[in-house]
């Protein structure tokens, strides 16, 4: 598209400079004035968040994991898909257009964001505020404005803006795998677990059974710890498991991604087979998360 625009831009001013007359040349300067503002606003996108609490602990929860990585802005919505630094997770986020106050975005654009950057303006966000985005395509930069709940009207703003980075990103396939077992559970239940394995060792295990769910670690010295739920506990909300499973994952990238996300989630969607990645699914009232975890070989 801004291959096309820079043509007709080219063929007004050879027009402008093969006519004669005043008033006709003042016609062209107009023209070639609303083409360059169309350009403009082409390159320039807008979103705007309800809730500022979803987009601080979203994006605190990304930069656990991620150094840096490309945010995928389309009509569609955003997304995101990367692999962290040691390549034994892959983050996926999803948030549909229509789930914000506001969304202007002509065409998709990739967006190259340092997410410790991001992070300490995230932590300033209060649950109530109003985020935009705004990515700038002329000046290469994107902006995060946090405005009081009335929004724009309320006439109190902070804005912050970030430098836009090329990132080399592979094409990232998302694993396509079927799971024996798919539990739904209480967030803070699961993250209260993972914490106080993650103090034990650094490793997880999760033992699935068709009537129980078991969290185990073992320490140093003796120390463990197992925890044993059966299918019917107020915990779950869902429990699907077709055969008796067990596998076992680094607790510390558990607890650092979960610890925020169980701010603006009511649950966890656990995903897992034996010897085989951990996907985790946490919905938001605007969108979901998805992280999926290599296992660890014991």
């Amino acid at each position: 598209m801004s291959e096309f625009k820079e043509e007709t831009r080219n063929e007004i001013e050879e027009k402008f400079e093969e006519t004669e007359g005043i008033e006709k040349q003042e016609e062209i300067i107009e023209e070639i004035s609303e083409t360059v503002t169309e350009e403009v606003e082409e390159k320039i996108f807008k979103l705007m968040f309800p809730k500022g609490k979803d987009v601080r602990y979203v994006f605190t929860a990304l930069a656990s994991l991620l150094h840096e990585a490309n945010l995928v802005i389309s009509p569609e919505g955003l997304k995101l898909k990367s692999i962290d630094p040691s390549k034994v997770s892959l983050i996926v986020l999803e948030i549909p257009s229509t789930n914000l106050e506001e969304f202007q975005v002509p065409h998709e654009v990739k967006v190259g964001l340092i997410f410790d950057l991001i992070k300490n303006v995230a932590k300033r966000m209060k649950a109530r505020e109003k985020v935009e985005f705004i990515i700038d395509g002329v000046k290469n930069r994107f902006y995060i404005t946090i405005y009081s709940k009335k929004g724009r009207e309320g006439g109190i703003y902070r804005k912050f803006g970030f430098p836009i980075i090329s990132i080399a990103e592979e094409e990232i396939p998302e694993p396509s795998l079927t799971y024996p077992v798919r539990i739904k559970m209480n967030i803070d239940t699961f993250t209260d677990l993972v914490a106080a394995a993650d103090e034990i060792s650094d490793s997880i295990s999760l033992i699935a059974k068709p009537d129980s769910l078991t969290i185990r670690a073992v320490g140093e010295g003796g120390r463990m710890l197992e925890a044993e739920y059966s299918r019917d506990d107020e915990v779950f909300y869902e429990f699907d498991v077709d055969e008796a499973c067990e596998a076992t994952y680094a607790s510390e990238m558990i607890l650092d991604f979960t610890r925020p996300m169980k701010q603006i989630s009511e649950t966890v969607t656990i995903e897992f087979s034996s010897n085989k990645p951990l996907r985790l699914t946490y919905e938001f009232s605007i969108g979901k998360v998805l992280f999926m975890l290599a296992p660890r070989v014991v």
